[in-house]
């Protein structure tokens, strides 16, 4: 088996799709299904059902095994991969509680990007003026502004007194995602 080491922000950037979580989703329902039957179920085409599949494959969060002619999925994490155990966890709840694609999406958007992670990693140390917050990461100020705006806009970070802060998450993937951000 390939030695798989996929970023958190690659894999988020497969969770920001409306179809990969339907295919996920239905997965949890089904626990175990045929490509043709996922894709069947959630309206898709069979390649670009194929195609989302083996992203989420890729990121360790379903296994593929081929039987014969077909390929099965189920959503069982790689244990191999960082934080695939823990996110498909915290997805499995969301789903459980209910939770629309756009809520994953939008969890999902606020880690699309490495510079992002980042800001949250050096957030992670405790609050921080946007000066010092720019020196740490090398975000140039532009740049660092509009991903600060992101996470704010996501309920990752907050502006307070000393500058910008981490705030708690309750959602379980919203927490789930923080942690491996900054792990």
């Amino acid at each position: 088996m390939p030695d798989l080491h996929p970023s958190l922000w690659r894999t988020c950037r497969v969770l920001a799709n409306a179809n990969r979580v339907g295919l996920l989703w239905r997965l949890f329902e089904l626990e175990e299904s045929s490509m043709g039957r996922l894709a069947e179920a959630c309206g898709l085409g069979g390649s670009s059902a194929c195609m989302h599949l083996r992203a989420l494959n890729a990121r360790g969060l379903i296994r593929a095994e081929r039987r014969r002619t077909h390929v099965f999925y189920r959503p069982v994490a790689n244990p191999e991969v960082a934080h695939a155990v823990a996110l498909l966890g915290a997805l499995r709840r969301s789903h459980a509680d209910g939770d629309s694609a756009a809520k994953v999406i939008r969890a999902a958007t606020a880690f699309t990007h490495p510079r992002r992670i980042e800001v949250v990693r050096s957030l992670g140390e405790g609050a921080k003026d946007f000066s010092t917050l720019a020196v740490e990461t090398g975000i140039s100020v532009p740049a660092l502004a509009r991903h600060v705006a992101k996470l704010a806009k996501r309920d990752i970070l907050k502006r307070t007194a000393e500058g910008f802060a981490l705030l708690p998450q309750s959602d379980p993937l919203c927490a789930c995602l923080l942690r491996a951000a900054m792990a």
